[in-house]
């Protein structure tokens, strides 16, 4: 479930590709959330192509 506060990662298309992460700053509706991405960007997204990231599923940047 997608709360407000959570980190969360837009997931992709392609395999092998890392999706945008992001924290959710707001909750619209049942549908739609309100995300600042890493980038410094802010957008309202659908729900459905999210996932909140934990410590087990955070993707890894090399070094």
């Amino acid at each position: 479930m997608i709360r407000k506060g959570n980190h969360i990662e837009r997931l992709t298309k392609k395999a092998g590709q890392v999706g945008e992460t992001g924290r959710v700053t707001a909750i619209r509706d049942q549908y739609y959330v309100e995300v600042r991405w890493d980038d410094g960007h802010t957008s309202v997204v659908s729900k459905d192509g999210l996932m909140p990231l934990t410590e087990a599923n955070r993707p890894h940047k090399d070094a």
